[in-house]
């Protein structure tokens, strides 16, 4: 999804952008946890990555990463069911196996499949593959007044 917005703020190569967009368009966009509440109504500002260097004033147009994040959830909640089953599976075995109860067993290896499977997914969304899902300036379409 593309929008437009000015930039009124820029720290540590991040820019805030003032986006002034429909409450329908807010409600369905992926990147609405990334936006702060602004004190004028339907203007959002949604913190952006800078790699163009756009500067305060700058009229520019954003991308988010829409795909990103559907494909980054469905990775997130498919390896998450393949713990679930995974556990469910070895504790319904191990319980054959084993005299002790078999809901414990199986209570105790669900949790060992799902905290296992938390970590490995943490290490797998590290902090750079966290930043290709923020929203990025992807053009500049007019100078803001200050920069000519």
């Amino acid at each position: 999804m593309r929008d437009r917005g000015r930039v009124v703020n820029i720290k540590d190569g991040i820019a805030a952008v003032e986006i002034t967009s429909l409450s329908s368009q807010c409600e369905h966009c992926s990147a609405q946890s990334l936006c702060l509440s602004s004190s004028s109504p339907g203007v959002k500002l949604l913190n952006v990555q800078n790699p163009i260097k756009a500067s305060v004033g700058d009229l520019v147009e954003i991308e988010i990463p829409e795909s990103k994040y559907q494909s980054t959830l469905i990775f997130i909640f498919g390896s998450l069911l393949g713990a679930i089953i995974l556990g469910l599976g070895l504790g319904y075995g191990l319980s054959l196996l084993w005299t002790l109860s078999p809901s414990l067993i199986i209570f105790i290896t669900l949790t060992i499949a799902l905290l296992a499977t938390a970590l490995w997914i943490k290490i797998k969304l590290n902090k750079r593959n966290q930043e290709i899902l923020w929203p990025i300036i992807v053009k500049i379409l007019a100078k803001g007044v200050a920069n000519g």
